[in-house]
């Protein structure tokens, strides 16, 4: 794997409880930056960031001045061409250097000042294995080019830890995930996912089932990041064989409600002219956003039945 890796120079004083670790591909981290490097001062972490191959040098400089500019050991390794997200957070977990990571994705951002201090009590407790600390879109904009994914992630994605434990492993993201590393070098992630979707629950149940313990706790950060219908809609659209992959590999998949909603409309004729006109429907800002949102769900649902199939 071709790469350059920079570093700020910055010695620890002391072990390291936490290596922070952050993949991204054409966007620019320095919001969560911005924010990380007033939670970090005195305390026992590190930041790992991984560019997988966006090719923007002006991203690089800006990033490598930054990381300069932080009061803990950084580092940024820049892939040269892009290999995905499962090899991405491989390359992290080689990286790191304290015995737990906090995978944070880089479009996200911290609800709380103590965000980074939380963390480290969850880290530095010797029973944690993994604890994922849950997904907001407290800080996100309203506008509406935002407001469907808005809805959707908070119909899917916001629940509380006590919500969360009740599904497991299952309710797990990689954007906001702790895990001891010596979990991950013995378990790392499924490089052959390609796209998009499925690739962190994949490597979440495969740990479970290795007896390794899920934990969910109330340590949020915003997902900044979200998009717009069109490319939402697309993203479910290339989710399809990686659902499939996820089905062969989990029998587990298939008491959650979306697995069991894609097998009922596997038997349902003629579901490109549905997704034609679900599309159409999701895309007009004219129709109720609930209504739209049934229908993102649904478009989903249905690509996931063609890969069934």
């Amino acid at each position: 794997m071709s790469e350059t890796i920079f570093t700020n120079g910055v010695q620890a004083e002391g072990p390291m409880a936490l290596s922070i670790a952050t993949p991204f591909f054409c966007n620019d981290p320095s919001v969560l930056l911005d924010i990380l490097s007033n939670q970090m001062a005195g305390e026992a972490v590190e930041l790992i960031m991984v560019d997988d191959g966006s090719g923007d040098p002006a991203l690089t400089a800006k990033l490598e001045a930054t990381l300069n500019g932080l009061p803990v050991p950084a580092s940024l390794i820049t892939l040269h061409t892009n290999q995905g997200r499962s090899a991405a957070r491989n390359r992290l977990i080689a990286q790191a250097q304290a015995p737990v990571i906090l995978f944070l994705d880089s479009d996200m951002a911290p609800d709380a000042g103590s965000f980074i201090a939380d963390w480290l009590k969850i880290a530095r407790d010797p029973a944690t294995e993994i604890a994922y600390g849950g997904f907001s879109t407290l800080q996100v904009p309203d506008c509406a080019a935002l407001a469907l994914a808005k809805m959707v992630a908070a119909k899917s994605d916001c629940a509380s830890a006590a919500e969360r434990q009740n599904k497991g492993a299952l309710a797990i993201a990689t954007s906001n995930l702790l895990v001891r590393k010596s979990i991950l070098d013995d378990t790392p992630f499924d490089a052959g996912f390609s796209g998009w979707g499925w690739e962190d629950v994949d490597w979440a149940l495969r740990a479970d089932a290795k007896g390794h313990v899920v934990r969910h706790v109330d340590i949020p950060a915003t997902h900044l990041g979200l998009d717009d219908a069109a490319t939402l809609l697309d993203k479910f659209a290339k989710a399809g064989p990686n659902f499939r992959r996820m089905m062969e590999r989990h029998p587990s998949m298939a008491r959650l409600p979306g697995t069991k909603l894609a097998q009922m409309l596997s038997h349902v004729p003629a579901r490109s002219w549905i997704k034609a006109g679900l599309k159409a429907m999701v895309l007009s800002e004219a129709l109720p956003l609930s209504l739209r949102a049934q229908g993102a769900r649904l478009w989903r649902a249905l690509w996931a039945a063609d890969a069934l199939n």
